[in-house]
């Protein structure tokens, strides 16, 4: 699975409506569509902000544990294993791996 199908799998889990960014920027592929006809870029792989709201909005809880090289991250009955390759020592990253990686998972359970 690309990261954009895993991006658009885990905005229709939250029933967060997106479409194409139109900017130049690869790492805003998507934007929310605002009710007020605003738009904002949105990407919770890497914004911590985006990432939190995923997980608030579909009720994931979060528990990172690892020496910073590689961490196992568990979100709810999951666990996800982010390598260093990946993540870099960045415990915030391979959180945001999980929530991503979960939601994805309940969007594609979704009709």
């Amino acid at each position: 699975m690309t990261e954009l199908q895993e991006l658009l799998l885990a905005a229709k889990a939250a029933g967060i409506e997106v479409e194409p960014c139109t900017c130049s920027d690869p790492k805003w592929p998507l934007r929310i569509r605002g009710k007020s006809g605003t738009r904002a870029h949105w990407n919770p792989s890497i914004n911590d902000g985006d990432a939190f709201k995923l997980a608030i909005d579909l009720g994931i809880q979060i528990h990172v544990e690892g020496s910073g090289e590689s961490e196992a991250v568990w979100a709810d009955d999951t666990m996800v294993w982010v390598d260093s390759e990946h993540a870099h020592g960045d415990r915030r990253k391979a959180a945001r791996t999980a929530i991503v990686s979960v939601a994805a998972q309940r969007g594609e359970q979704m009709p």
